[in-house]
């Protein structure tokens, strides 16, 4: 079965959405961009203005330059500048951070479950690992949730029982914790096809339309083969 509580978020858990609220992304040096651009516009300038005024090559040398560095450097930060708010999350994610942060709540899912099967990434489609579970009242859920593959490493999932805690409007996933012992997946197959995808669906903790026997049924329809 599937209960859902909230509390206050822990430190860490609002650390998290700091991050998602402010995301560094990966910087782009202004120097690098600035040359890039300064030098060949110095160049183009120079043989510009070496043709257009006679006389002695090293002012209209320093002209250049000026005028191609200005250039460079200007162009150099506003690339910065939209590069990096192109890491900012959408206006509504923001706002929905936000929220969660000045409320200081997380919405707790607590999963009592049976059984599990993994369903293994499919890397060339950017797809993570996914699972199907069997809860305690007997009725399968599917989760696609992407911190899941720490949780797995970490030792936190799968087991019998389990936590995960998002934010109360964002939904982000700030934390899973283990709460019974731990589960060895009943099955492990291959990628769901593009028909499963389409009967399931991709939200996070929903519930499917199959039976267990049936999620089972699949599993050994789509044994995990060596490549």
């Amino acid at each position: 079965m599937t209960t859902t509580t909230t509390r206050p978020l822990t430190l860490d858990e609002r650390r998290k959405l700091e991050e998602l609220l402010h995301p560094e992304g990966r910087k782009k040096p202004v120097f690098v961009t600035a040359l890039l651009v300064a030098v060949p516009l110095a160049f183009a300038l120079f043989v510009v203005l070496n043709l257009l005024l006679p006389g002695p090559a090293l002012p209209e040398l320093l002209l250049a330059l000026g005028l191609g560095g200005g250039a460079g450097w200007f162009y150099g930060k506003r690339a910065a500048a939209r590069s990096a708010e192109s890491y900012q999350p959408a206006p509504e994610v923001r706002e929905a951070l936000g929220r969660d942060l000045a409320e200081g709540r997380a919405a707790v899912t607590r999963y009592d479950v049976e059984s599990v099967v993994k369903v293994v990434a499919e890397p060339e489609r950017l797809v993570l690992p996914t699972w199907f579970l069997k809860r305690t009242d007997g009725s399968v859920c599917f989760l696609v949730q992407p911190e899941l593959v720490e949780a797995e490493f970490a030792g936190e999932f799968p087991a019998a029982s389990f936590e995960i805690a998002a934010g109360e409007s964002s939904r982000f996933t700030v934390s899973v914790k283990r709460i019974g012992e731990k589960l060895v997946p009943q099955r492990v197959r291959a990628p769901l096809s593009d028909g499963e995808w389409e009967e399931i669906g991709d939200e996070a903790d929903e519930s499917v339309p199959l039976s267990w026997d049936e999620v089972l049924e699949r599993a050994g329809q789509n044994p995990l083969r060596a490549k």
